[in-house]
């Protein structure tokens, strides 16, 4: 089973659609180092996490300094930390020594150009797979990025490349980008991740989810 993280979520209302929908992790942007449309506060992230039913994991999405990092998983107590900006290995490997005894697990994204390099200290997404499995990260995620906009652009990785990571990475991965209820069946299909992480694919317009969307992708899975 593919398991499904709907990211971006700024409201209640649209955590009760991604819970009713059947969605297994949502997704918090909380104090992201650029703007994005997505962004929340921590205070704001930890009223809304606190409201989420059992059952269903939370994630918080950000990045920056391990202490910045650090603070943001104080503040918002949220079950995974997701990495998706510049962190090196060593900054992911101490972010997962100092929130794995807490019980909070770590996914780092690779975030892949359209020229299929990663916007990280090792530019091949497989090799920066391997290296990224000995810091104690639980799942690797494999995102679209553009220099306009660091995530949720809408843009298809290619799958390829994440086929690729997929082969030499001994932990589970995520796909991103790109991904909608037209297109998720196909893809699935064809490259079977562990899970799949949507944002604009499912929006109304930014920070406000789709109802009709959020079934339809589910449902496409």
């Amino acid at each position: 089973m593919t398991r499904v993280k709907i990211c971006g979520l700024m409201n209640k209302r649209d955590i009760e659609v991604c819970v009713q929908a059947g969605v297994h992790m949502l997704g918090f942007v909380v104090d992201y180092p650029v703007p994005v449309p997505w962004n929340i506060t921590k205070a704001a992230a930890r009223v809304l996490i606190d409201g989420v039913p059992p059952f269903v994991s939370t994630c918080v999405v950000t990045g920056g300094t391990v202490e910045k990092v650090l603070d943001v998983a104080d503040a918002t107590c949220p079950d995974v930390v997701q990495l998706h900006y510049k962190e090196t290995l060593q900054d992911v490997k101490e972010v997962v020594e100092r929130l794995n005894p807490r019980g909070i697990k770590v996914i780092k994204a690779l975030r892949i150009d359209a020229d299929g390099n990663c916007d990280f200290e090792i530019n091949d997404p497989a090799v920066a797979a391997r290296e990224l499995a000995g810091t104690g990260v639980s799942t690797i995620l494999v995102d679209s990025f553009t220099s306009s906009m660091p995530g949720g652009t809408g843009v298809t990785v290619d799958l390829s490349v994440f086929t690729a990571v997929q082969r030499v990475s001994p932990l589970p991965v995520i796909l991103a980008g790109g991904l909608n209820p037209d297109n998720i069946r196909s893809i699935v299909q064809r490259v079977k991740p562990f899970a799949v992480d949507v944002l604009t694919g499912v929006e109304e317009r930014p920070g406000y989810k789709d109802k009709e969307k959020v079934r339809q992708f589910i449902e496409s899975i």
